[in-house]
């Protein structure tokens, strides 16, 4: 079965850029080795993620993330079955440049979300968006 979770949280500490992309990249790494697929956005010491796979490695996942102590604050806003996944990969970004176009984000991101049945797509969209326009650009 697979099983979906969309969480947004708050790191407790201020990490330095390379902090921040080691953390991506090892994070990734995992999450790939795992066959979880997903989307995993950091900006300005928030975290927002939606993890999809085999449920119960997404579930054991979520669990790690709820105890792991350098983020608190851990709001799932979507946990649910689903029938099939919309990731091809595992991405991860972390949105540290004024340069980036609101819109263009938002398009990108929730072009990923587009195999999800509708009604999973559309939660997904609007809390994207709303940690997308909540940056300060």
């Amino acid at each position: 079965m697979q099983h979906a979770i969309c969480y947004i949280s708050t790191a407790t500490k201020e990490f330095s850029n390379g902090q921040v992309d080691d953390l991506l990249k090892e994070w990734r790494q995992q999450n790939s080795n795992k066959n979880i697929k997903g989307i995993l956005l950091f900006s300005e010491g928030h975290f927002f993620q939606v993890l999809e796979g085999e449920k119960e490695k997404v579930l054991a996942l979520f669990h790690r993330i709820e105890e792991d102590p350098r983020h608190t604050g851990v709001i799932q806003v979507l946990g649910r079955d689903i029938s099939q996944g919309s990731f091809d990969d595992y991405i991860v970004e972390y949105l540290k440049e004024p340069v980036f176009s609101k819109p263009k984000l938002i398009s990108e991101y929730c072009e990923s979300v587009k195999g999800m049945d509708p009604q999973v797509q559309q939660q997904i969209k609007m809390i994207l968006e709303s940690f997308i326009d909540t940056r300060v650009l």
